[in-house]
């Protein structure tokens, strides 16, 4: 994904916009929604594939709670 990387969010908006119409270009209605449900449900468990790995990587690192070392009295 280094190539997406690179780029603006101006320059997503405009690739995003570029692929959208390339997508639907021809297509009735009822085949540009089957396909954009198709592509809307492989982002959403996309994200649910990276939430679940932000959230195995924070239980990984250490908690950031005081201990009965951290704690001085005086």
């Amino acid at each position: 994904m280094s190539s997406l990387d690179n780029l603006t969010p101006e320059d997503l908006l405009i690739l995003t916009n570029v692929l959208a119409v390339a997508l639907s270009k021809d297509k009735t209605a009822d085949e540009i929604n089957v396909l954009g449900n198709f592509i809307v449900g492989i982002g959403c468990l996309m994200l649910t594939l990276a939430a679940q790995e932000q959230y195995i990587e924070a239980q990984k690192q250490p908690s950031k709670s005081p201990t009965n070392d951290d704690i001085t009295i005086g």
